[in-house]
C-alpha cells in the first residue's frame, strides 16, 4: 500500500494535494522532482537499544553512504511494522528507505537526486 508523505517526513518533499494523488512524482522545487522507486536494496544498519541506523546501501551496483538520516517515522501494516528514513548521502542526494518487519528486508521507497 502506497503511503503519502506528510510534513517533516522527507527533506524536501512538499506534502501531496489531493488533486497530486494520481500523479507519480511530487514538486520539490526549481532543482527537482522527486522518483517513486519502490526496489529492493542491500542495507548496512546497525540495531542498537531498540534504535535502528542505516549507514549505507547498495543500489543499481553502487554504494550509497548515508551522511545523515533527516527524519523518522513508523507505520503499522497489520501486526508488522514499516520504520522510514529519510536519508541523505554525502553528495547531498535525498533518499527514503524503508525496513520492513515482516520481510526482515528494505526497499527504497524514493529518492531525490540533485
Amino acid at each position: 500500500m502506497r503511503q503519502h508523505t506528510t510534513p517533516g517526513q522527507l527533506c524536501r518533499i512538499k506534502a501531496p494535494r489531493p488533486e497530486d494523488e494520481k500523479e507519480e512524482r511530487y514538486e520539490t522545487g526549481p532543482d527537482g522532482m522527486v522518483k517513486d522507486i519502490g526496489e529492493p536494496v542491500a542495507v548496512l544498519a546497525r540495531f542498537s537499544k531498540g534504535q535502528i541506523d542505516p549507514l549505507r546501501f547498495k543500489w543499481h551496483k553502487r554504494i550509497y553512504d548515508v551522511d545523515r538520516v533527516s527524519g523518522k517515522w513508523e507505520e503499522r501494516e497489520g501486526q508488522y511494522k514499516l520504520y522510514y528514513f529519510a536519508v541523505v548521502t554525502d553528495v547531498e542526494d535525498y533518499y527514503e528507505l524503508i525496513y520492513s518487519t515482516r520481510t526482515m528486508g528494505w526497499t527504497l521507497s524514493r529518492t531525490d537526486m540533485e
